[in-house]
């Protein structure tokens, strides 16, 4: 099966072309990259040139493979994305579990109320529980008089969504699935111990910052800020007077933890003007790093904020994993660790056949994650069409997704 991925951000978009086997190593036939234009945090705010952007980024992939591809699988992103955990029961009146009291409870999912004009993109069943018997994973057949399921639903803005939609359609993409990029970040990059562990992914973008927790194998939590890797260009641009390309080399080059003994060298700012030019002037290294630490520092204090209550003071996270594009400033898994007081290290994207070199960094997390997401969607892992499941079946695959992926 030869499969497209996209993954649409703010600063690029990647397309990979996939030929995926049943018990084979999935080998990545095309790769295009083209930069992201009218796109703003993962939002579409100019269509045409969304449209445009998508279309060379596919155009790209395709010529490198010398064909088509009829599917693709997308990610979504959006600060609307939200967690909900909710808890729905049924009587059993003391008889087994059957197939058909599975379906009920999703039924019941179907038919729930997800807030004003939001819009499902996963149901994910994270635990069972029989009267006062919890941590059930397989109920069926077994007795009592009521079934709890506990799932967790990921929803967003259906307006956002359908407008992420329709740019697709004009672009002509034809969707597989779509997949919430918090989602994709942590399968792309997480091993099976940190799926089991309790692990929080947070994908630095360029545009927005993902964040997702994973807990015995299940995803439990799921969320976006509109903070990322540009921001901290942006600041360093207005508060250096240099371009926002100047910023981003500035950023990657010397924006970091500088020691006491560097924070007083001197560095060349180019500055802006109307024509080109070699005009700089200097500063003091540690201008630059108190530029790049406060923006950071906002974007962790507003993760911690929108994490607290849900994942936070649940104790569900063991370990956090940095990774996407900025993941990878100098320094930045260090100040997260000591922020949250939490072992943290830069995760990077799963080992895939035929993924070259310049596109194997954490900036390409959710590219994998999403070859991950279809891989265990059509092995039966993810059945994300079925009421009997909608999370991860963990029984016995291929050599090469056990070996890889758990």
């Amino acid at each position: 099966m030869k499969i497209g991925i996209l993954d649409i951000g703010t600063n690029k978009i990647s397309c990979f072309i996939v030929n995926i086997a049943k018990d084979k190593e999935p080998v990545i036939l095309g790769i295009g990259l083209h930069q992201s234009d009218g796109i703003s945090s993962g939002t579409i705010v100019d269509m045409e040139l969304a449209c445009n952007s998508i279309r060379s980024s596919i155009q790209s992939a395709e010529k490198m493979f010398g064909n088509t591809v009829e599917e693709f699988v997308v990610n979504f992103s959006s600060d609307t994305i939200k967690s909900h955990t909710i808890n729905l029961n049924i009587s059993l009146d003391n008889n087994e579990v059957t197939h058909e009291d599975i379906k009920k409870i999703y039924k019941k999912i179907d038919d729930s109320n997800y807030g004003e004009n939001r819009q499902l993109l996963h149901k994910i069943r994270i635990s069972y529980s029989i009267d006062r018997n919890i941590g059930i994973e397989k109920p069926i057949g077994m007795k009592g008089n009521k079934l709890i399921a506990g799932f967790n639903l990921i929803t967003a803005d259906k307006n956002v969504i359908n407008n992420f939609i329709k740019c697709l359609s004009i672009s002509k993409v034809r969707i597989s699935d779509i997949v919430a990029t918090p989602y994709a970040s942590g399968l792309g990059c997480l091993n099976n111990d940190d799926l089991y562990i309790g692990t929080t992914v947070i994908d630095i973008g360029a545009g927005c910052s993902s964040i997702a927790t994973f807990y015995k194998n299940k995803l439990v939590y799921a969320g976006i800020i509109n903070i990322g890797g540009f921001h901290i260009s942006s600041d360093i641009a207005r508060g250096l007077s240099t371009s926002i390309s100047a910023a981003e080399r500035l950023k990657i080059l010397h924006g970091s933890n500088v020691n006491s003994n560097e924070e007083n060298d001197l560095i060349d700012i180019p500055l802006t003007s109307d024509h080109e030019s070699n005009e700089t002037h200097k500063i003091h290294k540690k201008e630059l790093n108190n530029i790049v630490l406060s923006r950071i520092q906002e974007i962790l204090e507003n993760i911690r904020s929108k994490t607290n209550k849900s994942i936070l003071e649940r104790n569900l996270t063991s370990n956090i994993v940095l990774t996407g594009k900025s993941s990878e400033l100098k320094g930045f898994n260090n100040l997260t660790s000591d922020f949250f007081g939490i072992k943290v290290r830069i995760g990077k994207p799963i080992n895939i056949k035929g993924l070259a070199e310049n596109t194997s960094g954490p900036g390409f997390s959710v590219c994998c994650g999403l070859i991950k997401y279809k891989i265990l969607k059509e092995e039966g892992f993810l059945q994300v069409d079925s009421p009997l499941e909608n999370t991860f079946l963990w029984r016995k695959f291929g050599s090469w997704v056990r070996e890889s992926f758990f």
